[in-house]
């Protein structure tokens, strides 16, 4: 996997607790390792959005439920007070996973831009955020 990830040009480390982890556009992504189930994949995107106070975390499970009904394979998640992004895939090779790779790293961007439209339209209007975003591609 890890030489697959490198040959689509991304400079892969590895951590045996984290797996493998690489920067796309200015974000680090992990593809954690997965033991016994060889034909499940995990992309995450974690921490992309710090969660400062109770209302905020209020907001984000609204402005997640509204994204994860919209979006493509995209999960998004809190975490220790933080918003969290990921795909959960299942390919029979990892080089399907790779190959898939492109695709869903622009379904993660797609529903992390929605999930930031609605905390930023909730933040300014000091409402709840609106529980029907743009539908995300």
């Amino acid at each position: 996997m890890r030489d697959a990830l490198g040959a689509l040009g991304f400079a892969v480390q590895a951590d045996a607790e984290s797996g493998l982890a690489f920067m796309f556009e200015g974000g680090q992504y992990y593809v954690p390792a997965q033991g016994d189930d060889a034909g499940f994949y995990h992309l995450l995107f974690p921490n992309f959005w710090p969660l400062e106070s109770d209302e905020e975390y209020g907001q984000a499970l609204f402005a997640c439920d509204a994204v994860n009904r919209e979006a493509k394979l995209v999960k998004l998640h809190t975490v220790d007070g933080d918003v969290w992004a990921g795909v959960e895939a299942l390919h029979a090779q990892p080089q399907e996973f790779v190959a898939a790779l492109p695709r869903y790293l622009s379904f993660v961007q797609e529903a992390v831009r929605a999930f930031r439209d609605v905390m930023l339209a909730a933040q300014e209007a000091g409402d709840p955020p609106d529980p029907q975003p743009e539908p995300v591609a």
